[in-house]
């Protein structure tokens, strides 16, 4: 029953999510074991239809009281037309120092929607894709139990 509870209340969130008018892009999915391993990228493609808007991508996940560490970080990697690269490693609190959650949750969930790429300025429509790999000392990281990717539209450029 656990496991159906929590991947109903992720629909939900994820249908709400998208309901969003400057959401243009959201895909959730579940992490066998609840064990990112650094060999398991996470792959999302989405497509850029507005050049004069930014665009911000975000890494949503939950995580349990089994993640051991206070912080995480990612590689990431955007890919877009043109050979358009860009390649980063990013480092995100997950507790504060006294050890308490930082994301939103209840229970023994908390979720985080993490800033991989803010305030982009893509320059060319057509087909992009992220990839994310946890970017951490050991190769699995036991305790996170989802994750996906939102891509969502921002201010316009002027």
């Amino acid at each position: 029953m656990g496991n159906r509870f929590w991947t109903i209340v992720t629909l939900a969130l994820i249908t709400l999510v998208s309901c969003d008018s400057s959401t243009i892009f959201v895909e959730s999915e579940d992490i066998e074991n609840a064990t990112w391993s650094e060999t398991d990228t996470l792959y999302a493609k989405f497509e850029v239809k507005d050049t004069t808007r930014y665009h911000s991508v975000f890494l949503n996940s939950r995580f349990s009281s089994e993640y051991k560490f206070s912080n995480i970080y990612f590689k990431v990697i955007l890919d877009g037309p043109g050979n358009q690269r860009i390649e980063r490693v990013r480092g995100f609190e997950v507790t504060d120092k006294a050890g308490k959650w930082l994301g939103s949750g209840f229970g023994s969930l908390y979720g985080y929607a993490f800033p991989i790429f803010e305030d982009l300025s893509l320059k060319q429509n057509g087909k992009y894709k992220v990839r994310i790999v946890p970017y951490m000392r050991i190769p699995d990281l036991n305790g996170i139990h989802d994750r996906g990717v939102k891509v969502s539209l921002g201010q316009e450029i002027f």
